[in-house]
């Protein structure tokens, strides 16, 4: 039994950016996101929700009971996140690539149009959280995925007992061609490694051995 508490993570800050569909892969976790990538902001503090679900069925047999092989029949991978800031970004995700402009030059009214024809809105997403163990231990995680969609929103609320919140899921894309990932996890993190060295703190304990018998 291998117990080490340096390995727990907690996702002390993070956020989700949005870029143009195929955006290249970003080199690692830690560097500024370039030019062609949007932060959405401010969320809620439940943060980010990653769901990975894999649908199969068992083949059927006349001599058994159990499955000799499973059938694959979808893969859902989404990203889902409550924000709180009421900008452009946000709101072009949430209305399907919505976009408001001035009316006339120096007016300072701005309009934009719903469309009553969904249509697609594909982007590339990052989503970037960090946990500060101590002033020499600080790592961050990056997920990019190269195209998704939001796939479904929640309803937003106008009250004056609390802000404006756009909840959305994306939900990742087929890749294009020559690709076979929808998503990639960058990171400055050891402990991710199979045989990494055991990560060691002097405020965390590491248990490596058996627990004690109970009294």
């Amino acid at each position: 039994m291998a117990i080490n508490s340096a390995n727990v993570r907690v996702p002390g800050t993070g956020e989700i950016s949005l870029a143009p569909p195929d955006t290249p892969e970003p080199p690692d976790a830690t560097s500024a996101l370039p030019a062609a990538w949007t932060g959405l902001g401010l969320s809620t503090p439940d943060g980010t929700t990653l769901s990975r679900k894999v649908e199969k069925e068992g083949t059927e047999h006349w001599q058994q009971l159990t499955p000799a092989r499973y059938i694959y029949k979808s893969l859902e991978f989404t990203v889902a996140s409550v924000f709180q800031e009421t900008k452009a970004a946000v709101l072009s995700a949430y209305f399907g690539g919505m976009a408001f402009a001035e009316t006339a030059t120096g007016s300072k009214i701005y309009r934009a149009e719903i469309s009553a024809i969904p249509k697609g809105d594909v982007r590339a997403l990052c989503i970037d959280w960090t946990d500060v163990v101590s002033a020499t231990e600080v790592y961050s995680h990056r997920l990019y995925l190269p195209r998704a969609e939001v796939s479904e929103t929640q309803d937003a609320q106008f009250s004056r007992t609390q802000e404006n919140r756009w909840g959305m899921t994306f939900s990742a894309l087929a890749p294009p061609k020559g690709k076979t990932f929808v998503a990639v996890w960058l990171t400055n993190d050891p402990a991710v490694l199979f045989g990494s060295p055991a990560l060691t703190s002097s405020n965390l304990d590491v248990i490596t051995g058996a627990p004690p018998d109970g009294d």
